[in-house]
């Protein structure tokens, strides 16, 4: 092995292929040929006569592979945020190794086009205003994505603090058809039940809304 990475191999010719997204054929003199991106290409400053080993080209290899992995994560990220976890489980369904991943993890962190906070937030305010979810049903959704523990319950606690719990039931009743002071058999009444311990709501808050409603 060691022996075949020092043999080298002279560039004899350097051709285009493509416009939207260019990349560089790198011709050999054993006739090989070697596909990169521009942009991989021009960081390497490869010219026709220059001398290449293995070594060099598996590092090519790898810079390629990384940009890859780094423009399919942004394209991922473009379509919607995502915490790290979600995005590291992606890119690894598309076969990126874990060393390829981490890298492009904390190239995105460096640029703050990844933020676990700022995800976590968004995911919290848009279960709550679209679905009404309570915190048991948010915690759940929330346990896939791997989020510091500290920093869910500080953002359940901000986001229930401005809609409370017993608001998002009520609108849930609303939803239901559930009008203030209407009579229930206790069939309905338990199926209500089940219906808002479904979208996460404690049992405290949902007993506390029904009694005052009187159904």
């Amino acid at each position: 092995m060691k022996e075949r990475k020092k043999l080298q191999r002279k560039i004899v010719a350097i051709k285009c292929k493509g416009q939207k997204n260019p990349k560089r054929l790198i011709i050999f003199s054993d006739k090989s040929v070697f596909e990169i991106s521009e942009d991989v290409f021009v960081s390497a400053n490869l010219e026709i006569g220059s001398k290449v080993d293995e070594h060099f080209l598996e590092e090519l290899e790898e810079k390629e592979t990384g940009r890859k992995a780094f423009y399919s994560a942004l394209t991922l990220l473009n379509y919607r945020m995502r915490s790290t976890a979600e995005l590291r489980k992606r890119l690894f369904e598309k076969e990126y190794n874990h060393d390829t991943i981490d890298r492009v993890i904390e190239k995105l962190n460096e640029r703050k086009f990844l933020n676990d906070e700022s995800f976590a937030r968004a995911f919290i305010n848009d279960k709550i205003n679209n679905r009404f979810l309570g915190p048991i049903a948010l915690r759940h959704e929330l346990f896939p994505h791997k989020l510091n523990n500290e920093l869910v319950e500080k953002l359940l606690l901000n986001a229930y603090e401005e809609t409370p719990e017993e608001e998002l039931v009520e609108r849930l009743l609303i939803k239901r058809r559930i009008n203030e002071g209407q009579k229930l058999t206790q069939k309905e009444k338990n199926r209500l039940i089940n219906y808002l311990q479904r979208r996460g709501h404690t049992w405290g808050v949902i007993n506390n809304v029904l009694n005052k409603r009187m159904v």
